[in-house]
């Protein structure tokens, strides 16, 4: 009688463990296919496989100068890239240059404004990595807005600059960008097109819009500006 108390003991026991075990893997299964198909959507294609490492664009010296990840101007959200935002600085005071602009971001800015890239005459100057996002389209964290989903790119409108040479630039780092990420010109968009706001307003105002994206169009060609 003993003897088969002690035989039953020991199948409870193999069988308890198996059922525990067949339960462990069931659940490791059902948790890998629900991250596997319900990723969040703000997950990240990694910034090192698309954007690679360079110190100019096209001809253009680039100077990257993140700014600090503890600024309110840097929110450190991670999204896919969807499109390419052109804004102008607004700015025309002299000496307002992309770097000017770079020196005022990483002080701060005024904590509720950002954006990934300024153009001068002369350079451009990454403040955020392309994957984050920055707050330059005035739509907070719509889920098609420009903040969430795009690039932002500022040109500099200083009247001791030259805007041909920025607008050349910006057309420049626009198809760089389109590249990198497998985007056609129809993900290029204003400023305008997000909230209304009358920007890049030198582009607009002069109608050369379309211009701009046949520029961008060159570039993506290997051409040069006619």
């Amino acid at each position: 009688m003993v003897k088969r108390k002690i035989k039953f003991y020991h199948v409870f026991r193999w069988r308890k463990r198996s059922i525990l075990l067949f339960a462990g893997a069931i659940t490791a299964l059902a948790a890998g296919l629900l991250l596997l198909f319900f990723r969040p959507w703000s997950a990240p294609e990694p910034y090192s496989q698309n954007r690679p490492e360079t110190d100019e664009v096209l001809g253009v010296p680039l100077s990257v100068q993140y700014l600090s990840p503890e600024l309110d101007n840097r929110p450190g959200i991670l999204r896919r890239i969807q499109y390419i935002v052109i804004h102008e600085t607004a700015n025309h005071n002299r000496g307002a240059d992309a770097q000017a602009h770079a020196d005022y971001l990483a002080a701060g800015g005024d904590a509720e404004t950002s954006w990934h890239y300024t153009v001068d005459d002369h350079q451009i100057v990454q403040h955020i990595p392309d994957n984050e996002v920055s707050w330059n389209a005035g739509d907070k964290l719509r889920e098609n807005g420009g903040n969430r989903n795009g690039i932002s790119i500022e040109l500099c409108v200083n009247d001791d600059g030259d805007f041909e040479k920025t607008f050349d630039n910006g057309a420049r780092l626009t198809a760089y960008l389109l590249d990198a990420y497998d985007l056609d010109t129809g993900a290029v968009l204003q400023h305008f097109n997000f909230n209304g706001k009358n920007c890049p307003m030198t582009i607009r105002e002069s109608g050369r819009w379309d211009a701009f994206i046949r520029l961008v169009e060159q570039y993506r060609e290997g051409g040069s500006r006619a």
